[in-house]
């Protein structure tokens, strides 16, 4: 929670100030809130080298270097603010360097795995719930964060058929199919009552860390010798937009505005995907 965190707010007034991007305030916010909940919101003149230590530590668990490595830079970054500031005395993060890169690879999900993940996920609240979160981060391509933080009501106002998606200025109306419709439905009135729910968001019963670790044990139930992740399907869903529609569509569809309109409109191999996957920086978020 963030009216928690010991000096967000100033923070904050700092990155606008400072015209920093909307992707990275809200990068910022997440990173520093994921921090602050680890140690349990000790005051700034308090954090030690070990607290950043532990929460790496723990990151290591379900993140990537290369995610664990942003992590750093944003607590980092807010760290160093305040002692620039001279509200803190010392740096704690002075001795931590970042993990070793790992080489960004295209990971995706073929629809029979999907199927797979989808088949051995039964109809009990907590797995019909997930069952659905696959489903609709599939067909429509949203970050889970995005997924996660929709309201029963905006998707009740849409009469369950459509999910609005908020990309800085930009608000895309996204369409669900009629059968995910339904089942998102039937969640929401028969099955969502029977979680741990913290709040009108659709899915506060489970946070992103979680769906993963989850998404992992789904993967070793279907027998897959790999494991799975929320970004895959991502990934997914952008090879399928290029391989039928073209970059264009990538540029709308998933909210970015970076992506040049380039040969990629007729040619579509695996170099190139990677080429806009780099570009665009899906990944573990």
């Amino acid at each position: 929670m963030l009216s928690k965190v010991p000096g967000f707010k100033e923070f904050e007034k700092h990155m606008k100030d400072s015209s920093f991007s909307y992707n990275s305030c809200e990068a910022y916010k997440k990173d520093i809130d994921d921090f602050f909940i680890f140690i349990r919101y000790k005051p700034l003149n308090e954090i030690v080298e070990e607290d950043i230590l532990n929460f790496i530590k723990d990151l290591k668990k379900v993140y990537s270097n290369n995610s664990i490595n942003r992590k750093i830079i944003s607590i980092r970054g807010y760290l160093k603010y305040f002692y620039k500031n001279g509200i803190i005395d010392s740096l704690p993060m002075e001795k931590i360097k970042n993990l070793p890169p790992e080489k960004r690879t295209l990971e995706i999900l073929s629809l029979e795995e999907v199927n797979k993940l989808r088949e051995v996920m039964d109809d009990s609240p907590k797995e019909y719930r997930d069952k659905i979160i696959l489903d609709i981060l599939y067909d429509t391509g949203i970050l889970i964060s995005e997924l996660l933080d929709l309201r029963c009501e905006d998707i009740i106002s849409e009469n369950y058929k459509i999910i609005t998606q908020i990309k800085g200025m930009k608000i895309n109306k996204i369409p669900l199919d009629s059968s995910l419709s339904t089942r998102l439905q039937i969640f929401i009135e028969e099955k969502r009552d029977f979680l741990r729910n913290k709040n009108t968001k659709i899915f506060s019963s489970i946070s992103r860390q979680n769906y993963r670790a989850r998404l992992i044990k789904y993967g070793k139930r279907a027998n897959f010798d790999r494991e799975i992740y929320t970004h895959m399907i991502r990934n997914s869903v952008l090879k399928n937009i290029l391989d039928t529609e073209g970059a264009h569509v990538v540029k709308d569809r998933m909210g970015y505005s970076t992506i040049q309109n380039t040969s990629l409109y007729s040619s579509r191999n695996t170099e190139q995907i990677k080429k806009i996957y780099m570009e665009i920086g899906i990944g573990d978020e």
